[in-house]
């Protein structure tokens, strides 16, 4: 099923595919990475590890970061 979509893609279908699966990571990375720098709650130390995992692993770095960083670095807060 897949492969018969995948094939009766024009040139620009390709295009607009690999666009959306180079892009769509770059841009969850790119906004993870101002929040990681603007957040006041990390230290220089962790700014650095968070980036380095958001670079190497753009998604999977991005959630991890949203969902188990950013609540602990909040907490501290208050």
């Amino acid at each position: 099923m897949m492969l018969s979509v995948l094939l009766q893609l024009s040139q620009t279908g390709y295009f607009m595919l690999l666009a959306g699966l180079f892009f769509f990571p770059l841009l969850v990375a790119l906004v993870t990475a101002k929040d990681i720098f603007f957040n006041e709650n990390l230290s220089a130390n962790l700014k650095l590890v968070w980036l380095l995992i958001v670079i190497l692993i753009p998604l999977l770095g991005a959630i991890i970061y949203f969902f188990w960083a950013k609540p602990v670095a909040a907490r501290k807060k208050f």
